[in-house]
């Protein structure tokens, strides 16, 4: 809901926390990696994607490909 309303941090934030309760969740790693590139961390959305991807997400694989 938080990056619904253009706050990524605590959007970011909120992903944090849900990584941490399910660290082999790839929709977190996704998402939070969205937020990130949303805030022109391109960095930090790669490493993001690159963990969703090795956890079997295959946009985010995509992604990688085409972005990082």
């Amino acid at each position: 809901a938080k990056g619904d309303l253009k706050d990524y941090q605590g959007a970011i934030s909120d992903y944090n926390k849900a990584i941490e309760i399910r660290p082999k969740h790839a929709n977190s790693f996704r998402n939070r990696g969205i937020k990130k590139e949303q805030i022109q961390d391109m960095k930090g959305a790669c490493a993001d994607w690159r963990k969703a991807s090795e956890l079997g997400d295959e946009d985010a694989a995509k992604w990688v490909r085409n972005q990082c």
